[in-house]
């Protein structure tokens, strides 16, 4: 049986393999989510489900009785996307940076978790987000476009240790693998 993935998430899939021991892609919820930081991430334009991811987020970002306070959006990408254009604060980075800020991102969250630091080369201002994150720990949601299996695991873990509520169960969309 093969799989084909048009747009390759095999990066995504063997992280999530790595870190939980289940090869599928988490279910996100971006609706549970206060705080969403991504990485060249266009989920509201083409990544993995964006009509499903747009719902959920524009129910976070709506204020009315059940909701009193707008969720808080940081993106970090290279180019122009559907996402960045909502976004709260748009940072522009290289493409080659993208590593690097996920690792800052996650650096900044183990430090005051009590996660293991990393080695990252000194890049991207991330503290703004890496405050956000913290101050919402469980309904934080960080995720990343890139297909690198090492940048996904360190998404993964940063999520891990914020034990974020916005991933739930997962889902079976993407299946196939660059290893074939």
């Amino acid at each position: 049986h093969v799989v084909y993935d048009a747009t390759s998430y095999s990066g995504l899939l063997d992280a999530q393999k790595a870190v939980t021991g289940v090869r599928a892609i988490p279910g996100y919820d971006f609706s549970k989510a206060k705080t969403i930081v991504s990485v060249n991430a266009d989920f509201l334009g083409t990544w993995i489900s964006p009509i499903e991811y747009a719902n959920q987020y524009s129910k976070g970002r709506k204020i009315g009785n059940k909701n009193n306070k707008m969720s808080k959006h940081f993106q970090f990408e290279a180019r122009m996307s559907m996402t960045g254009s909502n976004a709260d604060t748009r940072v522009k980075i290289k493409p080659s940076q993208e590593g690097a800020t996920v690792a800052a991102i996650y650096n900044g969250v183990a430090t005051q978790l009590g996660g293991e630091k990393i080695s990252v080369p000194k890049g991207v201002d991330v503290s703004s987000a890496v405050k956000a994150l913290l101050n919402t720990k469980e309904n934080s949601l960080l995720i990343s476009g890139s297909n690198d299996v090492n940048v996904q695991i360190l998404v993964a873990k940063t999520n891990q240790l914020l034990a974020t509520k916005a991933i739930s169960g997962i889902s079976n969309y993407k299946q196939g693998s660059d290893s074939v």
